[in-house]
């Protein structure tokens, strides 16, 4: 005799045999999506500010080259650690909607950068240096460049870094409010290209692929990072 099936019986099988062909279909072969142009608004993120997708001419102000190496507290170099800067240009203006003077930014220089370190923990950025600015009648905030810092198993870090021997920086409520035995780990002494050692200025120059070595004008500045591993 067959058996007879109820409602609930049925409506639960025709839902087993669906849900199998479901699963089959979601393990079958996937095309690729398509790709496609960026469009304008992708913001150009290398290691390199003074490039500009587009721009013709080079930014205005001086060139620095500013690199470094992300440790963790034992002193460990941190392989693979995201390093972000964001900084004004020559003019004392951010690539942002809250700085009212975008008009007056300069787009031949890319405001952002972005290095993930090597095995040694080894970062690179060339950029210009930033010029001061106001914020209000009676405070005028040092050149200076911001970091963030990133890696899985450290806590981020959100720092500053300041170019020794600013006349401003003694008077920067921010910088001041660092613990004075600290601010020299955040307070960096460029010196002329000239100055730092052929070995170091080669392998800078051949990191951006600059086959004449780096401009006889610029500086160079080293800033190590420490970062705290998550507990």
């Amino acid at each position: 005799m067959k058996k007879k099936f109820t409602r609930r019986e049925a409506l639960a099988g025709s839902f087993l045999v669906a849900g199998t062909a479901a699963t089959s279909e979601a393990q079958a072969a996937k095309s690729v999506t398509p790709a496609q142009t960026e469009g304008p608004f992708y913001p150009d993120m290398d290691n390199d500010l003074t490039r500009v997708q587009g721009a013709k001419k080079k930014p205005a102000g001086k060139f620095i080259y500013v690199h470094g190496t992300v440790y963790d507290k034992e002193g460990k170099p941190v392989e693979r650690a995201v390093v972000e800067i964001w900084q004004t240009d020559n003019n004392g203006i951010y690539n942002h909607a809250g700085d009212p003077r975008q008009a007056d930014r300069d787009v031949n220089f890319q405001f952002f950068g972005r290095c993930v370190t090597d095995k040694k923990g080894h970062y690179t950025f060339k950029t210009i240096k930033p010029a001061a600015y106001g914020v209000r009648e009676n405070w005028q905030r040092p050149p200076h460049i911001h970091y963030k810092v990133y890696r899985r198993g450290f806590e981020d870090l959100t720092t500053q870094l300041y170019f020794a021997g600013d006349p401003l920086n003694a008077k920067d409520g921010i910088y001041n409010n660092i613990p004075k035995k600290d601010r020299p780990s955040v307070t960096v002494d460029f010196k002329p290209a000239a100055q730092i050692g052929s070995d170091l200025a080669k392998s800078i120059a051949d990191g951006f692929g600059q086959k004449k070595g780096l401009e006889k004008d610029t500086t160079v500045g080293r800033f190590d990072i420490v970062i705290n591993a998550v507990a």
